[in-house]
């Protein structure tokens, strides 16, 4: 009689359960299924947001790996532009020793950084406060904003008169967002609107932003509007050749005081969940001066669910897995106790017909010569 198949042999075990073999396997099978939906919600948060897609886009087809690094400094302990050009410097020296060269025409690194103040701003519609942003280097790279209407300002403009509008302010000063060359006063000086850019739509940058609307200016206007005025982020994009290279070559050269460094790069890597994980409720707590713009702050909401379904991924998981850990070795131990007694009998059955065969030649040779 041939051997039953696997199919047929679970499907003989399942028509022998009862009530609790039932249960036990409806209850780890929902708990895959809720494990497998934790996993796709976390692949789903991780992937939100964009600021966070910079090295990624900046490597393109390059065999080289990049990492995106970002600073963020107390306020009463910022950076000059001086002090932007000093490390940009150092940084070209690092690579240099590393024998990381940019091709011909191109670059190796891309870098931006801001300063926020609260300035006034009218046009003939209207005025009011709001907070401005200046910016420097490639910002609008790290943080490509939809554009409403016109174009950027970017680090490489002659002139630093042109800002641009988010939406909401938009339509405060001119009712509208086809804007570009419209002129507007901030703090007694004439600029020009070059465009106007709407806020990221995901979740976590709707919970983040709490503004009515904000200004981007060129720092160099921002330094010039005012006197206090200073950089309090930095961000660059650079090459990363082995783990851990880009966050230290900045830590070293870039010094941030009491202010935070982290790898954008790598915020949803599972070690860096599970330090999220293990800091839940204590990263809220901010005591080193620094206050995060509203981007950085949507990163830690989108963290903060990634290290939660993480974790619940792995707790309904693992009902499931000690169940099929308990299972194996029990078969395991049926094996072996079936071999531990079957082996021997086919041992010594081997060596029964063995010695019967030899038994049989012995008697048919001696019969041979009797005859």
């Amino acid at each position: 009689m041939s051997r039953p198949n696997l199919f047929r042999r679970i499907l003989s075990a399942v028509k022998g359960f009862g009530f609790k073999q039932w249960f036990l396997l409806i209850l780890n099978i929902v708990l895959v299924l809720a494990s497998i939906g934790c996993g796709i919600g976390m692949k789903g948060v991780t992937g939100t947001l964009a600021s966070l897609t910079a090295a990624g886009r900046f490597q393109g087809e390059s065999g080289i790996r990049f990492a995106q690094i970002a600073c963020y400094l107390p306020v009463d302990d910022g950076k000059t532009e001086d002090d932007i050009q000093t490390f940009r410097q150092s940084l070209e020296n690092k690579l240099t020793e590393q024998s990381l060269n940019a091709p011909p025409g191109g670059r190796l690194y891309l870098d931006a950084y801001y300063g926020t103040a609260s300035v006034s701003i009218s046009s003939k519609n209207g005025s009011g406060m709001v907070k401005a942003i200046g910016v420097g280097g490639d910002f609008f790279y790290f943080h490509a904003l939809p554009l409403r209407g016109g174009a950027y300002i970017d680090g490489e403009d002659l002139m630093d008169d042109l800002v641009v509008l988010d939406e909401e302010m938009a339509w405060k000063l001119f009712g509208g967002v086809d804007l570009a060359g419209m002129p507007v006063t901030i703090n007694g000086e004439s600029f020009v609107v070059s465009g106007v850019v709407s806020r990221e739509r995901d979740f976590a940058t709707r919970e983040a932003y709490a503004g009515d609307g904000g200004v981007y200016m060129s720092f160099s206007a921002m330094s010039r509007l005012l006197e206090t005025a200073s950089i309090t982020g930095y961000e660059v994009v650079m090459p990363n050749p082995i783990t851990g290279f880009a966050k230290e070559v900045v830590s070293e050269n870039f010094p941030v005081g009491n202010g935070d460094v982290v790898e954008n790069s790598n915020r949803y890597g599972l070690l860096h969940l599970v330090e999220v994980a293990g800091d839940f409720g204590r990263r809220s707590m901010r005591t080193n001066g620094v206050i995060y713009p509203y981007w950085e702050n949507a990163v830690r909401l989108t963290e903060d669910y990634a290290a939660l379904l993480l974790l619940l991924a792995v707790m309904l998981a693992l009902c499931p897995f000690l169940s099929a850990l308990v299972l194996a070795i029990r078969d395991v131990r049926r094996a072996y106790r079936f071999a531990k007694v079957k082996i021997p009998e086919k041992v010594d059955e081997t060596m029964e017909k063995r010695k019967e065969k030899r038994l049989e030649k012995s008697f048919e040779k001696k019969a041979g010569g009797d005859s």
